[in-house]
């Protein structure tokens, strides 16, 4: 079942459910949302002008690691106050949330676009909205331009919604995996 805005502010208030920096302006908790901000730091993914260009990647190689192979083939880049970085169309950028956020066992999440952001073509994740019961650590971003239209990214704009959901009973086991923590 989806958390409505007053069982929201009821898990921040208990300590339950944390976002740091915290939310405190009361227009970023929807009914049954919270909007999210958009860190400075970004990496920006070569777009092969030519299929040729493109790199093999084997993604069931053991010990494999996207974010290794997005930091070394990718372009670190970082907006900072006041700027902004003009993503492309058909252009790949990984960015993350602002906040870092502690979700308690008993709530698992799923991050979704905003509705006057995808309206432009961005896609702030490809096919990985589900945040698992547990999460601890920043939201990261597969943001995709695939609109027509060159995008201003703004560190702190919003970005994103975090559709907060009561997993029922909560699970064995929380989430342990490789992102755990991720900054």
């Amino acid at each position: 079942m989806v958390l409505s805005d007053v069982e929201i502010w009821a898990e921040i208030a208990a300590e339950r459910l944390v976002f740091n920096p915290p939310i405190s302006e009361r227009e970023r908790v929807g009914s049954s949302s919270v909007d999210l901000l958009l860190h400075g730091d970004l990496v920006v993914l070569p777009s092969p002008t030519n299929p040729g260009d493109a790199k093999d990647i084997d993604p069931s190689a053991p010990g494999f690691n996207a974010m290794d192979i997005v930091r070394y083939m990718g372009t670190a880049t970082t907006i900072t106050d006041g700027a902004s970085y003009a993503m492309q169309p058909n252009q790949l950028v990984i960015g993350k949330t602002l906040e870092y956020i502690k979700l308690p066992a008993h709530i698992a999440a799923r991050i979704e676009g905003k509705s006057s952001l995808a309206r432009l073509g961005l896609s702030v994740h490809i096919t990985a909205p589900t945040v698992i019961a547990g999460f601890e650590g920043r939201l990261y971003l597969e943001m995709n331009n695939i609109g027509p239209f060159s995008l201003a990214l703004r560190k702190g704009m919003e970005i994103a919604q975090l559709i907060l959901e009561h997993t029922g009973l909560p699970p064995s086991i929380s989430y342990a995996g490789q992102y755990r923590s991720q900054r």
